[in-house]
């Protein structure tokens, strides 16, 4: 599995997404970030478990289509990065 460990932190944001879920790899010809901001430990998490589903499955490009119903409304995802690490480009 090439998603390390979320780490998962604590804001001061009173108001608004008070949790932040994280996870980074960063090798040669490869780069991957996911993050996420929510309201709840649990949003966070949630979207934590959907991105290790996603990878293991080998559907993170459908990554966007599988968020939860509602989801904008209780988190904020980011991501990024080498999608296709060992497909050459064609040219």
């Amino acid at each position: 599995m090439l998603v390390k460990q979320f780490k998962f932190k604590r804001t001061n944001d009173k108001g608004g997404f008070q949790w932040i879920a994280e996870s980074e790899i960063d090798r040669p010809g490869l780069y991957r970030a996911f993050t996420a901001v929510g309201k709840t430990l649990a949003d966070v998490k949630e979207f934590a478990a959907l991105v290790r589903y996603c990878e293991r499955t080998g559907k993170l490009e459908r990554l966007s289509e599988m968020h939860p119903p509602e989801f904008e409304s209780r988190m904020q995802t980011t991501w990024g990065g080498t999608w296709y690490p060992h497909k050459r480009a064609m040219g």
